[in-house]
C-alpha cells in the first residue's frame, strides 16, 4: 500500500451528502432510543409493577437483538442492496417502535424490544455500507465524521428530552418519540438513499449462522451481567464460556468453509487486523469510564444523579465536536495516525485518576474529561474509517459487521473488567485498568499506522 498521509481530498457531491445526512438520521434515532430507555426504566418499573432486574430486560434485550443479527447483515445486504435492506430496517424500527408503545405487559415489551435491537443492529450496519459505497475510501472519513457528530448529540440529547417526556406524558412517549424523526427519514430517505446493487449470494452456512448467533448474545450478555446486581455471576460464567465457546467452533468452521457467513478473513490482512485490535481496546476503555466516572463522582464526590450527569456533559461534547475533525483529518493523513493521536490524549486524560480525589479542584476534573472525550473523538471512529476503507466495495457489508461485533465485544468485556476490578481493589485500580487499556489501544493505532503505510511490525 502506498504511503496514505497529504492525500488530496477529493469533494463530495450534494446527492451524497443529503444521503449521508438521511443515513445519519437513522442511526441517530437507534441510539437514542437506547439512551432515553436507560434514563425511563425506573419508570417502566413502577408502571408494570415488575422489579428492577426483570425490568432491565427491556435495555437488555434490545441490546441481544442488535448483537444477534449483525453476523447476518452482510448476507441480506448482498441479496437485497444496501440501501434496500436499510429501508427495510428502518421501516421495522418504526413498526416496532409502535408496538413497544403499545405492549400491555412487561412481558411483551422485552420481546418487542429484543425485535426492535434487531432492526436497530441492520440499520447502523447497513447505513455505514450505504456511506462507504457512496463515497468511496478516499473520502468515507468526512462521511463517518457526519455520521459520527450526529450520532453523538443521541446520548446527550436522549437523556434530557427523554426525561421531560416521562414527566409530562409517560413511558409510552419514549417510543411515540421515534416516530416523526423515522417518517422524516423514512420520506427522505425514498428520494436519496440509493438501493444499491443486488447480488445473488451463496446459499447461508446455517451451522456457521446459527454458532454465531448464539455464541455473540450470549457473550455480550453474560459480560453485561456481570456489572448488574442480584444477578448470578455464576450463572453469567457459564453462559460467557459457552458463548465463547461457539465463537471459536463459528471461528474454525469460518475459516475451513468456502462460503461462510461472515469473512473473518478479512482479519487476516493487516489494516483491518489492526483497526479492529484498536477498536476493541479503545472501546473497552470507553465504556469502562462511562461506567466508572460517574461512579466516583456519586461514591467520592457525594454528587447526585443530575449534578453527576450535568459533570459528563464536557466529555460527551468534546466527543461529538471533535468527531467531525477527525473525518477531515483521516481523509488526509489515514485512519491510524488521528487513531494514535486519540488513543494518546485518552492515555494522559486516564494516568491522573488514581490520584484524584475530594479534594481536586473541579476544573482540572473537567479539563481531564474534555481532553478524555476528545481522544474518544479522535481514536474510534478513525480506526473503524480505516477498517472500511481498506476492504474490496464486496466486502464492506462483511466490514461494517464486524466492526461492530468488535464494537460491542470490546464494551462489554471493558465494563466486565472494570466492574470485577473495582469491587476487588477499589477506584484506584479501576482507574489503572482503564490506563492499561488506553495504552493497549496506544499500541494497537500504532500498529494500525504502520500497516496503513505498508510497513510491518
Amino acid at each position: 500500500m502506498s504511503e496514505v498521509r497529504d492525500r488530496p481530498v477529493k469533494r463530495i457531491s450534494r446527492p451524497v451528502w443529503c444521503a449521508a445526512i438521511v443515513v445519519a438520521l437513522g442511526a441517530f434515532l437507534a441510539n437514542m432510543d437506547s439512551s432515553i430507555v436507560a434514563v425511563g426504566l425506573e419508570s417502566l418499573r413502577a408502571a408494570f409493577g415488575a422489579e428492577l432486574v426483570r425490568i432491565q430486560w427491556v435495555a437488555t434485550a434490545y441490546l441481544l437483538g442488535l448483537s444477534a443479527v449483525l453476523p447476518l447483515t452482510p448476507w441480506l445486504t448482498r441479496r437485497l442492496g444496501a440501501g434496500r435492506l436499510w429501508l427495510s430496517a428502518l421501516s421495522g424500527f418504526l413498526l416496532t417502535s409502535v408496538a413497544c408503545a403499545l405492549s400491555p405487559t412487561a412481558e411483551v415489551l422485552i420481546a418487542v424490544r429484543a425485535a426492535q435491537g434487531m432492526t436497530a443492529g441492520i440499520l447502523v450496519a447497513a447505513g455505514q455500507t450505504v456511506i462507504g459505497l457512496a463515497v468511496g475510501p478516499e473520502r468515507l472519513g468526512r462521511m463517518m465524521g457526519v455520521l459520527g457528530l450526529v450520532v453523538g448529540l443521541a446520548p446527550i440529547a436522549g437523556p434530557s428530552v427523554g426525561g421531560f417526556l416521562l414527566a409530562r406524558f409517560g413511558w409510552p412517549s419514549m417510543f411515540w418519540l421515534n416516530l416523526p424523526v423515522g417518517v422524516l427519514a423514512l420520506v427522505l430517505a425514498v428520494r436519496f438513499v440509493p438501493r444499491g446493487e443486488r447480488q445473488a449470494p451463496p446459499p447461508i452456512d446455517w451451522s456457521g449462522l446459527l454458532l454465531v448467533s448464539l455464541g455473540l448474545p450470549l457473550t455480550v450478555y453474560a459480560l453485561t451481567g456481570i456489572g448488574i446486581p442480584q444477578t448470578s455471576h455464576l450463572l453469567d460464567g457459564v453462559l460467557a464460556l459457552i458463548g465463547v465457546g461457539a465463537l471459536a467452533v463459528f471461528a474454525w468452521r469460518t475459516l475451513h468453509t468456502p462460503r461462510p457467513v461472515l469473512r473473518l478473513r478479512l482479519l487476516a490482512r493487516p489494516v483491518p487486523a489492526a483497526a479492529s485490535s484498536t477498536l476493541v481496546t479503545a472501546a473497552a476503555g470507553m465504556y469502562g469510564a462511562v461506567l466508572l466516572v460517574p461512579l466516583w463522582f456519586q461514591l467520592q464526590l457525594g454528587a447526585g444523579a443530575a449534578e453527576t450527569g450535568l459533570l459528563l456533559v464536557p466529555m460527551g461534547v468534546g466527543t461529538t465536536v471533535t468527531v467531525a475533525l477527525a473525518g477531515r483529518l483521516v481523509d488526509r493523513l489515514g485512519g491510524g495516525p488521528v487513531a494514535l493521536a486519540g488513543a494518546l490524549l485518552v492515555l494522559v486524560s486516564t494516568v491522573p485518576w488514581p490520584w484524584l480525589g475530594p479534594g481536586t479542584p473541579m476544573i482540572a476534573v473537567q479539563v481531564l474529561l474534555v481532553v478524555h472525550g476528545i481522544g474518544l473523538g479522535l481514536s474510534l471512529m478513525p480506526a473503524t474509517t480505516a477498517a472500511y476503507a481498506s476492504v474490496r466495495a464486496s466486502e464492506l457489508g462483511d466490514a461494517t459487521a464486524l466492526a461492530n461485533i468488535v464494537l460491542r465485544v470490546g464494551g462489554a468485556a471493558g465494563s466486565a473488567l472494570t466492574v470485577i476490578v473495582l469491587a476487588q481493589g477499589g477506584f484506584r485500580a479501576a482507574f489503572g485498568l482503564l490506563a492499561v487499556l488506553a495504552g493497549c489501544a496506544v499500541l494497537a493505532a500504532s500498529w494500525l499506522t504502520r500497516a496503513e503505510n505498508g510497513r510491518k511490525l
